[in-house]
């Protein structure tokens, strides 16, 4: 490396030779990689933050349908039917009660009733929904009594 010194109209210049730097197209060159990086980076940032927020939703979804499903096992006569509730939260229930296995439960004192909760709910412009499915045992004279009692109150 060679140092010289230049004095020009008397001004001092430092002049360095042998010694190179980078090119203006090596430093542009450079910087669209940065940028490249720079942009993946933040787009899957975004992408997980949106995830984040759908998986917040179906949470709090499963949430209130896992109380809904409670106080649905929780009632004391449970028939064949089917019905639609709504909630404060923007929640919609379809739910149905259903006996199933019949034929396997014909010869015991008890019957299976099959629970089915669809949870619908709008988030981001789109309806989504969860469906959660249970069974409950019920004894065939308690049905057959809460059934008699529900016919006897119509008449």
């Amino acid at each position: 490396m060679i140092r010289i010194m230049n004095v020009i109209k008397g001004k001092c210049r430092l002049i360095i030779k042998g010694k190179q730097g980078f090119t203006i197209l090596e430093i542009m060159v450079a910087l669209v990689l940065i940028a490249i990086v720079v942009v993946a980076v933040v787009q899957l940032s975004s992408a997980n933050l949106r995830n984040l927020a759908s998986t917040n939703d179906q949470i709090d979804a499963l949430v209130f349908a896992n109380a809904k499903m409670r106080q649905i096992l929780d009632l004391d006569k449970t028939e064949d039917k089917s019905w639609n509730e709504t909630d404060d939260q923007g929640y919609s229930y379809d739910i149905t009660i259903a006996e199933s296995m019949k034929e396997r439960t014909d010869t015991l004192a008890v019957k299976m009733e099959e629970i089915t909760l669809v949870t619908s709910w709008i988030a981001g412009g789109k309806k989504k929904q969860i469906v959660l499915k249970t069974a409950k045992i019920v004894s065939k004279a308690d049905a057959l009594k809460s059934e008699s009692n529900t016919s006897k109150s119509n008449s």
